[in-house]
């Protein structure tokens, strides 16, 4: 599943460039959808699936698993969702290649280009892994239980017809010379964006950081600062939503007592919500004045606003 092309989006961090594409497509059809939400207790473990579908009254309706290609894994994953269907009575689903392929018909860019955007996206983070020597697994040999997984999965690759094998045969043929002493690709020194170390990369890489943990780092203010500003202008724009329904509602507003807040101003609650899906009077009190000061400070700054705009 790419497990290492991890990255932040829309301020989550998916842990692959299959939940990327995924998110990508529910985002090109506007399908609302949340990440990671919950844990469920499964009996022999807690388990945290990746995508969450919810109704008008907040209830999540379904659940969305994404899985690689490994056999094992999906088997796994099937297990877990099913307890969770039977337990909680929530619809799951496990998607994979296989089904990110037919959905991809859908949509006017490929699957490939997708997960290529992805893979070289400066959000993403451990996906800028290290080559050759410096790769923490070189010169490391597969155990015997890990050789038979990888020749099963090779051979099955070999017996099909799929893109996979094309992609082999190709790099079978560009890689004939390179085991023959033909020359290495170049290397150079680069300064890392985070911590300013020097490192060394193949002149072709797309790596800017020493190491995934100042990869990391970087990407986590890149996405905090995301949310900072997205926060600010939804509390702006619901600012100028309430001074709007209150110009509009001025007999309302000005003849509001402050013990009938709540109710009164209900309508504006709800518009707010199927908005912003903000329905705290709190987040909106803070949204006007930068801290929550209560329901009578809001309900005075918009009979203000009210006296300001009588003709």
């Amino acid at each position: 599943m790419n497990r290492g092309y991890a990255g932040f989006y829309k301020s989550y961090y998916l842990r692959s460039s299959y939940e990327y594409a995924y998110a990508k497509f529910l985002d090109y059809h506007s399908i609302s959808w949340g990440y990671e939400d919950k844990v469920f207790n499964i009996g022999f473990k807690f388990y945290k699936p990746d995508f969450f579908f919810y109704n008008d009254n907040g209830d999540i309706i379904k659940i969305v698993e994404i899985k690689s290609r490994d056999i094992m894994a999906k088997e796994k994953a099937l297990e877990a969702l099913k307890v969770i269907e039977t337990t909680y009575d929530i619809n799951c689903e496990l998607i994979s290649y296989e089904e990110l392929l037919e959905m991809y018909k859908l949509v006017p860019f490929s699957l490939t280009s997708t997960i290529t955007e992805w893979i070289e996206s400066k959000n993403t983070t451990i996906n800028k892994a290290n080559y050759g020597k410096f790769n923490a697994h070189f010169n490391q040999q597969h155990n015997e239980h890990t050789k038979k997984i990888i020749g099963q999965h090779t051979k099955r690759l070999w017996e099909s017809n799929s893109p996979a094998k094309a992609r082999m045969i190709e790099g079978l043929r560009k890689s004939g010379l390179a085991q023959k002493g033909k020359q290495k690709k170049p290397r150079e020194q680069r300064i890392c964006k985070s911590c300013g170390s020097k490192f060394e990369v193949i002149v072709s890489s797309s790596k800017w950081f020493c190491t995934q943990s100042c990869a990391g780092s970087s990407n986590i203010q890149v996405a905090t600062q995301t949310y900072v500003e997205k926060r600010a202008k939804i509390h702006q724009e619901i600012k100028q939503t309430v001074i709007k329904w209150a110009i509009d509602n001025q007999e309302i507003i000005t003849a509001t007592p402050f013990n009938q807040i709540k109710s009164t101003l209900q309508p504006l609650i709800e518009s707010i919500y199927q908005e912003f899906g903000v329905k705290d009077f709190r987040v909106i009190s803070k949204s006007i004045f930068g801290e929550d000061r209560g329901r009578k400070e809001l309900l005075r700054f918009m009979k203000k606003v009210c006296n300001e705009n009588v003709c």
